[in-house]
């Protein structure tokens, strides 16, 4: 399986259900992002960059959802993620993807398979799990959708838009719970009719992390079959 294609759908974070297919009016902010992003978007985006930068680390749960529209298929899955600088450890059903910033391990339980890949190239589709709550810093355009509520809060939907029009998915819904400057939910919408969808459940910040959770120890994985992608 393409190491890409698992780790954008461990990542990419949001609420499909609340919004269903891109309307016609999504599509023309989308065509217009291209040339220019919303300054109020801007400036909430911003703030909640500034704040990141300040966290020593982060800790999120959260639930997962994937869409298939075409295939009409639904899977629903419960993850955790650790966060700290350009490191993580990310955890979805079968799978724990481990990077160092450097070197990135994915180890698939069900198979008995541990992928080895470099950080770099799997960060190039815009997908870096350790900027999962800053994605819009580089790469994206902004578009302010104003005030939603979802599951009784009231949260701000900012869309964000990739520049690169190669990408896999041709929007991201981003819903900011403005007092608190935090992510609460992302819808992402893929260019192939499937979504992933997460709601984060838990955000915590300055936590405590055990030594090691950022690199592959393979005692802990007794009998794993490294493939090297690197090679």
């Amino acid at each position: 399986m393409n190491m890409k294609h698992i780790i954008s759908a461990a990542l990419i974070v949001g609420v499909l259900a609340s919004f269903g297919e891109i309307s016609a009016q999504d599509a023309q902010s989308a065509q217009s992002a291209h040339t220019s992003s919303d300054p109020q978007a801007e400036e909430l985006l911003s703030e909640i960059s500034l704040r990141a930068s300040n966290y020593l680390n982060i800790n999120a749960v959260y639930t997962s959802t994937l869409i298939d529209l075409q295939a009409d298929m639904r899977l629903d899955q419960a993850g955790e993620v650790w966060i700290e600088g350009d490191k993580y450890r990310l955890v979805l059903g079968d799978y724990t993807i481990i990077s160092d910033g450097v070197t990135v391990w994915t180890v698939d339980t069900e198979m008995g398979e541990c992928y080895i890949d470099d950080a770099e190239e799997i960060a190039a589709d815009g997908m870096d799990p350790a900027k999962m709550f800053t994605i819009w810093e580089t790469g994206f355009r902004t578009v302010w959708k104003g005030e939603v509520t979802v599951g009784g809060e009231e949260l701000v939907r900012v869309d964000l838009y990739p520049e690169d029009e190669g990408s896999s998915f041709h929007t991201i819904q981003v819903l900011i719970d403005e007092a608190r400057l935090q992510v609460a939910q992302l819808t992402v919408k893929g260019r192939d009719g499937s979504d992933v969808v997460y709601l984060v459940t838990s955000f915590l910040t300055d936590v405590e992390i055990p030594s090691g959770s950022f690199g592959f120890d393979p005692t802990a994985h007794p009998g794993v079959q490294l493939i090297d992608n690197r090679l």
